[in-house]
């Protein structure tokens, strides 16, 4: 008896302390979408790789997230920027359901973000401003800055948005670093 205990606890020792039999893969640049992203990002003058990360944070791209404040698709997109976005190209609003299509929703979103980075130039925080804003909006960046009497730092420091940012730009840094990876090894 005292052995079938013996060995029934040394199996479940075993058990909980083995490695799994299932490989893990290796950090990759997501794939789907890339064409897309690469046109619209390039459009704008902005890095593919940036957009991806922002992709990545917003709905590790799928193209069907919905937000918990109702934000659309792949960027994650509200509707507030929808309407900015339709008014800036003077079209008509388009509805929430054609925003889910991936190539109008990389449209606005990539727009957007190049709106935020514009109002951020010459600071020397631009991309985390320009992260912020694109994750919290302009009038409540501009509302939490003066809440921080104007100190960026404070700014980036207090708020979740700081997070988000960073989260953001380290995921920019790895999909840079396996691009160049790639480079090397299709130089080779």
């Amino acid at each position: 008896m005292r052995k079938t205990i013996v060995s029934l606890v040394l199996i479940l020792v075993l058990t909980a302390f083995s490695v799994s039999a299932e490989p893990v893969a290796p950090p990759a640049i997501p794939t789907r979408y890339s064409e897309q992203i690469q046109t619209i990002s390039l459009q704008y003058g902005l890095n593919p790789r940036f957009v991806q990360a922002v992709i990545w944070k917003e709905s590790r791209f799928v193209a069907t997230a919905r937000g918990k404040h109702g934000e659309i698709g792949l960027m994650q997109l509200k509707m507030d920027t929808i309407r900015d976005w339709a008014k800036a190209h003077k079209r008509s609003v388009p509805s929430a359901a054609s925003v889910y299509d991936p190539e109008l929703n990389l449209h606005i979103g990539i727009w957007r973000l190049d709106q935020a980075l514009r109002h951020w130039e010459g600071y020397p925080e631009q991309v985390q401003l320009a992260l912020f804003e694109y994750n919290a909006g302009r009038k409540s960046i501009l509302r939490r800055l003066a809440h921080c009497g104007g100190d960026i730092h404070l700014l980036l420091q207090t708020y979740r948005s700081g997070s988000y940012a960073a989260q953001i730009l380290d995921k920019y840094a790895e999909y840079s670093r396996l691009e160049e990876t790639a480079i090397e090894i299709a130089q080779f």
